[in-house]
């Protein structure tokens, strides 16, 4: 096995055991925290799909052609 994945691995389990001694009002602070971040990420992710020569720029040219084509209807 690799040092540098003993040390990650170490690391995790280490992150894992500290917040599960954490109290309840911390683990979810600690929670809304992550969840946030993991909001950030895939807003970035998501930008960086559907701008130009992303991998969704495709699609999103898709779908404006078939809007000005008429081939879209309004949803309720």
């Amino acid at each position: 096995m690799r040092k540098g994945r003993l040390s990650m691995n170490t690391t995790i389990e280490k992150i894992q055991d500290d917040i599960l001694s954490l109290p309840d009002t911390e683990r979810l602070r600690l929670s809304k925290w992550f969840a946030e971040l993991e909001g950030e990420v895939w807003d970035i992710e998501i930008e960086n799909d559907f701008k130009e020569g992303g991998r969704g720029i495709d699609l999103l040219n898709r779908i404006k052609s078939d809007f000005l084509a008429g081939n879209c209807m309004k949803w309720d």
